[in-house]
């Protein structure tokens, strides 16, 4: 029987498609003030309370 590698050295190979892109992407800005952010992030950072 014939190796595998021997198979594919006979078959051409395939070539990638070129795709387009698919999403567009906007930029965009958003403000968050900066008490709130740091509010926000002290949050986070507290240990989780555990459930019962």
């Amino acid at each position: 029987m014939a190796n595998n590698k021997d198979i594919k050295k006979d078959k051409p190979k395939k070539e990638k498609k070129k795709r387009k892109p698919v999403y567009e992407i906007q930029g965009f800005v958003l403000t968050i003030p900066e008490d709130k952010l740091k509010e926000a992030l002290l949050g986070m950072s507290k240990p989780n309370p555990e459930k019962e």
